[in-house]
C-alpha cells in the first residue's frame, strides 16, 4: 500500500530570538569576501592572524601587540584563565552575568566568587572589589551586562579599577559594547591605555554578524598579548572568518544600521510591553529581559511549540524571567502576539512589582 502525501503545512519558520544575533546578518562587503575567499579554501589560514590583528590596532589606535585574535571572543578569555588561574585559585563574576564564565572557572578547578547584582540589575563593583583576596586571580565584568543588559558607569570602573591590585587581571567582555556604544558607556580601552593590567573582549558574532564563523579578539598590554598568541593553536581561526572580519570593519554603514535599526525595534518591544502592564529590564543591547513569573522553562517551552525561541531566564538564576533577542519590528510583533497567547496572566500580576 502507498504512503498518502499530505500536503505540506503552512507552519511559519522558527523565530530564532534566543542567542541575541544579528538579524540584519553580515555586511555585503563581509558576505562578498567570503565568496572571492571560497576558490581558497584548499590552503591554510594565515597562522599567526597578522593582517587582521594589525587591522584591529589601527581601528583601536594601538600596536598590533596590543591585540590577539582567536575563534571567538571566549576562545580567547580561555586561553587566559588556563594560563592565569592554578587550582584553588579565585575568579570574581557577577550574579546573574554570561554562565559561560563559572563553567570556565570550574573547568580549570578554579573556584568562582559570585557578587550579586545592584538593585537596578548592574554590576556591583564596590562589593566585587571588596570580594578581592589573596587567591583572586580574575574579576570578570561584562560590560553592559549578559542577560539583564545594564552597563557600568565610567566613574564606577575608574573607582574599581583604581582599587584592583597588581596581581589580579580584569577580564571587560565587551560583547556587546557596539549596541551601545556612546559617551555614557566606558570603553575598556582608555583604562589600558592608563596602564593598568586587564584584558578588553570583543566579538564580531553580534553586531557584525558573524557569529557562525567564531571570530573575536581581546587587547592586553603587550606582554600579556603574547602570552596569549603564544598558548593559541596554530591555525586556530579560520581563513573566511579573517577576511569577513577585515571586510566587516570597513563597513561602518552597515554597523550604523544594525544599530539604528536594534534601537527603534527595542523601543517598539519596550512600548508594547509597557502597554501590556508586563514588567522588563531597560536595556542597552539587542536583547531584553521580561518578567513572565512563574516556570519560565515551560513558557519558554509553549513558546517553542509555537515556532518562537527565547532563552528562560533560569538559566541565569533568574526564575520567572525570560530573554528575548532584538529582531525585526516583524519579528518583534510575531514574538509578541505568541507571548501574549502563552503567558499565565495570574503569574504575571503575582510576580510584577
Amino acid at each position: 500500500m502507498k504512503p498518502v502525501l499530505l500536503p505540506p503545512l503552512d507552519v511559519p519558520p522558527t523565530l530564532e530570538l534566543a542567542s541575541n544575533e544579528n538579524p540584519l546578518g553580515p555586511s555585503r562587503r563581509a558576505s562578498k569576501a567570503i565568496q572571492d575567499a571560497l576558490l581558497r579554501i584548499n590552503r591554510y589560514p594565515e597562522r599567526d592572524c597578522f593582517a587582521t590583528e594589525e587591522r584591529l590596532a589601527r581601528l583601536h589606535k594601538l600596536t598590533p601587540s596590543h591585540v590577539v585574535l582567536g575563534p571567538g571572543s571566549f576562545g580567547v578569555l580561555r586561553l587566559l584563565v588556563e594560563a592565569c588561574m592554578p587550582a584553588g585559585s579565585e575568579a570574581i563574576h557577577a550574579e546573574p552575568s554570561y554562565p559561560m564564565y563559572r563553567a570556565l572557572i570550574h573547568k580549570v578547578g578554579g573556584r568562582p566568587i559570585a557578587v550579586p547584582l545592584t538593585a537596578d540589575h548592574r554590576h556591583d563593583l564596590a562589593a566585587m572589589g571588596q570580594a578581592i583576596g589573596p587567591a583572586t586571580r580574575l574579576v570578570i565584568i561584562c560590560n553592559p551586562n549578559n542577560p539583564t543588559g545594564r552597563p557600568v558607569s565610567r566613574e564606577e570602573l575608574d573607582a574599581f579599577m583604581d582599587q584592583v591590585p597588581p596581581h589580579v587581571m580584569v577580564v571587560i567582555d565587551e560583547a556587546y559594547y557596539e549596541y551601545a556604544e556612546g559617551p555614557g558607556l566606558p570603553n575598556g580601552i582608555d583604562w589600558l591605555r592608563k596602564g593598568h593590567n586587564l584584558l578588553v573582549l570583543r566579538t564580531f558574532s553580534k553586531v557584525h554578524g558573524l557569529a557562525g564563523l567564531r571570530i573575536g579578539y581581546g587587547i592586553a598590554q603587550p606582554q600579556v598579548a603574547a602570552m596569549l598568541r603564544q598558548l593559541r593553536d596554530p591555525f586556530a581561526v579560520s581563513s573566511l572568518a579573517q577576511v569577513a572580519a577585515q571586510a566587516a570593519l570597513d563597513d561602518r554603514t552597515h554597523v550604523a544600521a544594525v544599530r539604528v535599526l536594534n534601537e527603534q525595534v527595542r523601543s517598539e518591544l519596550c512600548a508594547a510591553l509597557d502597554r501590556e502592564g508586563l514588567h522588563y529590564i531597560r536595556s542597552v543591547t539587542n536583547f531584553v529581559m521580561i518578567q513572565c513569573g512563574g516556570d519560565d522553562v515551560s513558557l519558554v517551552e509553549r513558546l517553542a511549540e509555537q515556532g518562537v525561541r527565547v532563552r528562560p531566564g533560569t538559566e541565569y538564576g533568574m526564575r520567572g524571567w525570560l530573554r528575548v533577542t532584538v529582531g525585526t519590528s516583524e519579528q518583534t510583533q510575531r514574538f509578541l502576539s505568541t507571548l501574549l497567547s502563552c503567558l499565565d496572566w495570574s503569574l504575571v500580576r503575582a510576580s510584577c512589582p
